[in-house]
């Protein structure tokens, strides 16, 4: 009688690590990018939260030394300052952000991530009667 062969072989198990390890060794490199993304996202919207509660008046100057010490709480590293643009308009405060990650995969691919976010911060107007 004829044995049935159960389970993966040797070689089959060889295969199926080269795959993972395929996979896993540009996944270690990207995902970081990604979550920095995300970070720089979410520092925005707390940002702009945050200004609005306290109910004062800011200026660009502070805005970006602001969500500069906000990069370097939640270790964001790369962004400069020259990253940040404040504009003014009547109603708000325009903060956006713009930097590119790049980051090796293997000895002749790159892989680039553009972050380029913006939030919009309404100017509040200290009136007193």
């Amino acid at each position: 009688m004829l044995k049935k062969q159960n389970g993966m072989t040797a070689m089959g198990w060889i295969l199926l690590l080269i795959f993972i390890i395929i996979i896993a060794i540009p996944s270690m490199k990207i995902i970081p990018m990604y979550i920095n993304s995300l970070k720089i996202t979410n520092s925005l919207n707390n940002l702009a939260s945050d200004l609005i509660a306290q109910g004062k008046n800011s200026t660009p100057e502070n805005i970006k030394k602001n969500l500069l010490e906000r990069f370097e709480v939640k270790k964001i590293s790369g962004i400069t300052a020259n990253e940040i643009i404040v504009t003014r308009t009547d109603i708000a405060f325009t903060v956006r952000v713009q930097h590119q990650y790049k980051e090796r995969i293997l000895n002749y691919r790159d892989y680039t991530l553009n972050v380029d976010e913006s939030v919009d911060i309404p100017i509040i107007h200290n009136t007193t009667f």
